[in-house]
């Protein structure tokens, strides 16, 4: 157990030290002086409009990850998923992003339901979902707006990107493809068999409904584009020069990579990202990190709501456990 401990303990160390190292490093090659101003001159009314939006992109995340709890079976209100997904973002603040909020909304709801099985499929498949509305949106962004861009190399990533995922989809819902790795897998590690045989179940039940993942599909689009519309209305704010299709096809990328699990909440990845992206098209990288900055204030914002709203929950559960 106190293995475990300080292996976690070393992995936020060292995601903590990496994050540190990338904005001091990207601090020391931008006009820090230029990025203060640009935080400090700040249109308020544009970034309150930005921030409302990513509530609401925060509102539509919950509306669909709700959509496919109820397509497992799981009857949650709307008011339970929302707060649950904010709590997600709350440790998603000091956790691998993605990471963080996966686990979070796993145990919040888990808390009160023994369906483990079907519970953590819906949050795989609601991460997978949103993973492929991700590279569609940007390919299609691509399409529309290939003027913007002359580099094929974008386009070609995301052309291969979706295509790994189509083929990777396909082979793990065939089933003999998987019973084959699963006969091998479980000969070195046989006590995990259950859990895992139990959870792909669970996947390959959401996943042979054509309207669920259609609907889900649909509704992950109208997510990643509001929250696209937050960016588009921290740049406004901010006075940045730069068309809107740029925002729909360097964002998806940009989440893509700070998707990875490599630093504390994507801090230092994401904004290292926004200054290799948007420099390419005549943003300065003092507006371009401020920009990543303040939309990372709305990922704080949320989360502390989020923070609250665990600490109330955990409070109530104290209690009834206390009058019981």
């Amino acid at each position: 157990m106190n293995k475990e401990f300080n292996r976690r303990q070393l992995g936020t160390a060292l995601r903590l030290g990496l994050s540190v190292a990338l904005l001091a490093l990207l601090f020391s090659r931008i006009d820090f002086g230029q990025l203060i101003g640009h935080l400090l001159s700040l249109h308020l009314g544009y970034y309150a409009l930005g921030l409302a939006c990513y509530f609401g992109f925060i509102g539509l995340w919950a509306a669909r990850w709700r959509f496919i709890l109820q397509a497992a079976g799981e009857q949650v209100g709307f008011r339970r998923v929302f707060m649950t997904t904010l709590v997600g973002n709350f440790f998603a603040l000091f956790l691998p992003e993605v990471v963080g909020s996966d686990l979070a909304r796993m145990h919040e709801v888990s808390s009160e339901r023994r369906a483990s099985a079907a519970i953590v499929s819906t949050v795989l498949l609601d991460r997978v979902v949103g993973l492929a509305s991700i590279v569609l949106m940007a390919l299609v962004a691509l399409v529309v707006g290939s003027r913007y861009l002359e580099d094929p190399a974008i386009g070609l990533t995301l052309g291969g990107l979706l295509a790994l995922f189509v083929v990777g989809w396909r082979l793990f819902f065939e089933r003999r493809f998987m019973n084959w790795w699963f006969d091998r897998l479980f000969r070195l590690a046989r006590r995990f068999e259950g859990r895992i045989r139990n959870l792909y179940e669970a996947l390959y039940h959401l996943h042979e409904q054509p309207r669920l993942l259609a609907g889900s599909l649909i509704l992950a689009l109208l997510v990643q584009v509001v929250e696209v519309v937050s960016v588009i209305l921290i740049a406004r704010a901010m006075d940045v020069q730069a068309a809107p299709g740029y925002f729909f096809i360097f964002l998806p990328l940009i989440w893509m990579v700070t998707a990875l699990p490599v630093s504390l909440s994507g801090l230092g990845v994401r904004e290292g990202a926004f200054a290799f992206f948007f420099t390419q098209v005549g943003v300065a990288a003092s507006e371009a990190v401020a920009m990543s900055l303040l939309y990372y204030s709305f990922r704080v914002i949320t989360g502390l709501v989020g923070g609250l709203a665990f600490l109330k929950g955990s409070a109530e559960r104290y209690l009834a456990a206390q009058r019981t």
